[in-house]
């Protein structure tokens, strides 16, 4: 079977293709560095990106655990970047360096102790430790940052806790676009996280279903300002958030909302890759399939889709391309989504 274009009816792709473009589409999380056989399986089928992600206690505790600092070696990564790059060309390997908060490098790069010891930094040491942590990680084969969080935490958020730099929107601006500016001036993309910002989230949606960022849009319009500064010093990448804010979308959890793209795009007018949060977490699946979340992320015009890894990545990239098959999502929109990030990985080769 060939799938035409809308755009161009003339155009067609085989199913090959657009299964390969399905994965392309897709930002596994990886907890081990080791390039094992799921690993080769991504890349080989048409991945693109992958992240290094961590344990959930990992991720809780804000550090990599005592064994992982131990046995994960600078060479076990470069070797992760090398093997995924003969096999599929210009990738793009993600890690979270937050700054202060999730840190995957652990002591193979610099990190500072908590995200507030930036904020009495000045802007051209912040964009210092941003050039340090990007040289860094170059060295062991990484080239993707899903960071800084540019969340203007107020008030409750179990989810952020020791991830966000403060409540002050001038002081979040200064240091995350100091920090984007240096890291991506040393060749790592940067990712601005979590549009439209999380003021509150009184659970955390890694454990609720039901979790909402309240308000008005006047009260979300103080987190707007660390975005519009990451646009402006010229951020690749925004993630979008794992909840439903309903100021702005009250059907659609952000990383399945066309409305919140079309404000990103539109009002913000940011250019770059849109890449969703954790589409597995239940406040962004919110009782409805994976699969299904997946189409609707990019329908909904997100480009990049994160997810933990096993088996689900290949259902959901069959999803994806039967979905195109069968007319339930343009196959336009799939192509131009994975063309967006392999344009990326190639400028981050």
């Amino acid at each position: 079977m060939n799938l035409p274009l809308a755009s161009d009816r003339s155009v067609t792709f085989s199913e090959q293709e657009v299964l390969r473009d399905a994965y392309a589409v897709l930002l596994p999380a990886f907890t081990t560095a080791d390039f094992n056989e799921e690993s080769w399986d991504f890349f080989t089928r048409g991945g693109i990106a992958a992240l290094l992600g961590s344990t959930r206690d990992e991720y809780v505790a804000r550090r990599m655990n005592s064994n992982r600092c131990f046995y994960e070696t600078p060479e076990m990564l470069r070797h992760y970047r090398a093997r995924a790059s003969l096999i599929a060309g210009d990738v793009l390997i993600a890690i979270d360096y937050e700054i202060g908060g999730v840190h995957r490098l652990h002591d193979l790069g610099p990190q500072l102790s908590h995200p507030s010891a930036a904020a009495d930094m000045a802007t051209r040491e912040v964009e210092e430790f941003g050039r340090n942590a990007a040289t860094a990680a170059k060295k062991v084969g990484i080239n993707f940052f899903l960071s800084p969080v540019v969340d203007v935490v107020a008030g409750p958020n179990p989810w952020l806790l020791n991830r966000s730099i403060g409540t002050d929107p001038t002081v979040v601006a200064r240091i995350t676009s100091a920090f984007i500016i240096g890291a991506q001036s040393a060749g790592v993309p940067a990712t601005a996280k979590h549009f439209p910002g999380h003021h509150i989230a009184a659970e955390d949606p890694f454990d609720s279903s039901t979790v909402v960022v309240p308000g008005t849009l006047k009260d979300l319009e103080p987190g707007f300002l660390p975005f519009r500064s990451a646009i402006k010093a010229g951020v690749k990448a925004i993630m979008t958030g794992p909840i439903p804010v309903p100021a702005i979308d009250d059907s659609q959890p952000s990383s399945t909302s066309a409305k919140m793209v079309r404000m990103l795009r539109t009002e913000f007018g940011f250019g770059g890759l849109i890449v969703s949060d954790d589409l597995d977490l239940p406040g962004t699946m919110r009782g409805r399939p994976l699969e299904d979340v997946a189409v609707t992320a990019l329908a909904a015009g997100v480009e990049l889709l994160l997810l933990a890894g096993g088996p689900q990545v290949h259902a959901v990239a069959k999803h994806i391309a039967s979905s195109a098959a069968e007319g339930r999502l343009d196959v336009q929109v799939l192509r131009s989504a994975a063309q967006k990030v392999r344009w990326l990985a190639k400028e981050a080769a």
